[in-house]
This record gives C-alpha cells, structure tokens and sequence, in this order.
C-alpha cells in the first residue's frame, strides 16, 4: 500500500514539474513575442511626454490599456508585422521636442511631424535609423546642428526640412537625398493648403 502511495505522490509531482515547465515556456514565448512592440511603445511614451500641447488631443489614445501596450492601436502609428513603421503626426500644432527614444523605433521608415511647433534640435538616434526612407519635419521650429549620421543613412530617400529655423551646415552627403523645395512640398503634401492653418509657433521655453 505504501509503495503504491509512493508512486502515486511521485507521478504527481511529477505531473506539476510538467505543468510548471509549460506555464514558463508559455510565459518566455509571450515575453518574446510582445517585448518589441512593448519596447516601441515604452519609447512612444517617452515622445507623448515631452510634447507640452496637444490641442486636439490627438495622443489621447496613447496609453497603456490593463497593463497592455498596444502601439499598433494608437493615433499616427502604423504597423507592419507587429512593428512600428510609420508615425504620421503631421498638422496637429503639437508643441514639444524630440528625445533619444527614437533610436528604440529601429524599424521606422516614414517618420511626418509636419506643420507643428516642435522645436529643440533633432536627435542623432533619429539619423541612425536605418530602416528610414522619408523624414517630414518641414514646418516647425527645429535648430540646431543637422545630425552628421544622416549622411551614412543609405535607405533616406526623401529629407524635407523647409521653413525651420537655422538647422546648421548640412553634410555633403546629405545634399544626395531628396529635398523637396517649399513649393513642391506644398503641392505634395499639403493638398488643400487653404484649409490646414499653419502651427508654426515661436516653440516653448
């Protein structure tokens, strides 16, 4: 009887090792599955804090959900095999600046802040993206120095920095990108101009 006892208390635990083994690696595969979104959408949070005026209030839905961080969901995110690709913020009159986050959004390749009043000057992680293939920052208030990465950014096919304030000296290199003039840009991009007021402010202190 007591073997039989001892057999069953072995299969058992046993039974609960298994059990065990499977909730972790069930745990680790939702870990890996979520931590690059989750890293992309902590770095998104870090830009949502350092803009002080959302009039629209266009980054409300950007937030963490039941513990849950859903880029994908938000405003002005696009994603593509649960990655972040695009951010399009363009004629929203967000007031800010821009941080070091953006080196953790590797896989972007259209980033838009036109017409807003960002100002500050813009980060070198943005010019080590290498995945980048359009960079919108015309009208806003950036200065500064112009990062020199961009210069070695191979995948930049389309730079648009018209009606800023002083952005330094560009780099050689920089002058191989497309660099659409004001005019273009306002065929292109603004389709009725008329309609869109401009945000362009004097920045923020």
């Amino acid at each position: 009887m007591y073997g039989l006892w001892g057999f069953e208390r072995l299969k058992l635990k046993m039974m609960v090792v298994m059990l065990l083994i499977l909730v972790l690696s069930l745990f680790e595969q939702n870990m890996s599955f979520s931590s690059p979104l989750n890293s992309e959408g902590l770095a998104l949070l870090r830009f949502k804090q350092r803009v002080v005026s959302d009039p629209f209030s266009a980054l409300s839905n950007w937030k963490e959900i039941d513990g849950e961080i859903d880029p994908c969901s938000w405003f002005g995110v696009e994603c593509s095999d649960e990655k972040v690709v695009i951010l399009n913020l363009k004629d929203l009159c967000l007031v800010g600046n821009l941080g070091p986050e953006f080196g953790k959004l590797e896989n972007l390749k259209s980033i838009i802040l036109r017409n807003n009043s960002f100002s500050g000057s813009i980060p070198q992680e943005i010019g080590e993206l290498k995945e980048l293939e359009l960079l919108d920052l015309g009208f806003n208030n950036f200065s500064g120095p112009f990062p020199s990465d961009f210069g070695n950014n191979l995948s930049l096919t389309t730079l648009l920095l018209d009606n800023n304030e002083f952005l330094g000296n560009l780099a050689p290199e920089i002058y191989e990108v497309k660099m659409l003039s004001e005019f273009q840009v306002d065929e292109n991009r603004l389709t009725d101009a008329a309609t869109i007021p401009s945000c362009k402010t004097s920045g923020f202190p």
